[in-house]
């Protein structure tokens, strides 16, 4: 399988350059240089991944992101030279899955799209999960809460089967950004847990304010609640 990356970028150099490392890589590259026209390759093609920067001409970058959030669940790599915490916040509130800052290391870069195009393949898994109204099928990536099922970006469920692989047992944040997002340490790695949390709750439990199911243990991390023995 070969995945399709498109890169949203402005800048012809900092485009040439990521569709360079990207295709050495193995994958299958196309390039946007406005929003919009990133926008209308979203609605023709199917990609796996998209690379894109903030800073882009007539639609901005994070207009784009949100729009493509709201029919999508493409997972998407903010890649800007906006580097404040407000930014960094604001990119993955709206669905961003990474957000990295220019300059940035190379080999990182390709790392951490290896780790998110890793997640898409979620193999080795097993049973199905019946909590309550929410099923969690481990095996074919999939999500209902009683009939509806459950739209999850790729980094979603794999924060979700992390979890429910040890339910009962509290995960540090650091423990759930090394096995989701595969960092050792990040600057932003406590808030990128914390918002992705924040979305997983809005989207399987049935009070988001009041969770059910993904659980805090304050100043120790989070938990899944107990499966029941018969699961």
């Amino acid at each position: 399988m070969q995945f399709k990356i498109l890169i949203i970028e402005d800048e012809p150099d900092i485009a040439g350059m990521l569709e360079y490392l990207l295709r050495d890589e193995g994958y299958d590259v196309t390039v946007a240089y406005t929003g919009e026209d990133g926008l209308k390759l979203v609605d023709k093609e199917e990609f796996h991944l998209i690379v894109m920067d903030l800073s882009l001409p007539g639609i901005d970058g994070m207009t784009v992101c949100n729009r493509i959030k709201q029919s999508s669940t493409i997972p998407i790599i903010i890649l800007s030279a906006r580097d404040r915490d407000s930014d960094v916040i604001s990119g993955l509130e709206i669905g961003a899955e990474d957000y990295i800052t220019k300059p940035f290391n190379h080999r990182e870069f390709i790392l951490r799209v290896g780790k998110i195009l890793k997640r898409l393949k979620l193999i080795d898994k097993h049973q199905e999960i019946k909590i309550d109204n929410l099923v969690i099928n481990l095996e074919k990536s999939e999500v209902f809460v009683g009939s509806q099922r459950i739209s999850l970006t790729p980094n979603e469920f794999a924060l979700l089967s992390c979890l429910v692989s040890r339910a009962g047992w509290v995960i540090s944040w650091q423990a759930l950004l090394k096995d989701v997002w595969g960092y050792e340490d990040w600057e932003g790695g406590r808030e990128m847990v914390k918002v992705n949390i924040q979305r997983l709750r809005k989207k399987i439990e049935p009070d988001p304010h009041n969770p059910e199911y993904v659980l805090n243990e304050w100043g120790k991390g989070y938990r899944f609640k107990n499966i029941p023995n018969e699961q």
